[in-house]
């Protein structure tokens, strides 16, 4: 008997009726975790199902483009490009005009570089520099 008592031991444990609640409070997330991985995977099914059923369908639908374009008489005529009224054109040409005048102000407002940048911060901190002395 005292050989089988050897490994046994007992813990006490204060409130266990909120341990309990905790326990059962964790096997219910559990639980409900285990569903929505089980409704992820029925939804991920049905996703393979559609995909297949489209593939499938996409199959038909070229196999029949290539029943048709066998029937069609062939032709060496290509579609002609529709082209842009004249009024159309002078439009556009005011438009490049109106661009053109951009750019030339664009110049004059340069924006200064990196080393006239740097130069102006210098001769800022010059200036103070005098001011202090």
């Amino acid at each position: 008997m005292k050989e089988e008592n050897n490994g046994l031991f007992f813990v006490q444990i204060k409130e266990p009726t909120d341990i309990r609640r905790n326990i059962l409070e964790t096997l219910k997330e559990i639980v409900e975790v285990l569903q929505r991985f089980e409704k992820f995977k029925h939804l991920r099914h049905e996703k393979l199902n559609e995909i297949n059923k489209l593939r499938s369908q996409l199959k038909d639908a070229n196999k029949m483009l290539g029943a048709l374009r066998l029937k069609l008489p062939q032709t060496n005529l290509r579609a002609v490009a529709v082209r842009a009224s004249p009024a159309k054109k002078t439009h556009h040409k005011k438009t490049k005009k109106a661009k053109a005048a951009a750019p030339a102000e664009k110049i004059q407002k340069k924006e200064p570089t990196e080393l006239e940048k740097l130069e102006a911060e210098l001769s800022a901190i010059e200036g103070k520099l005098k001011s202090l002395a």
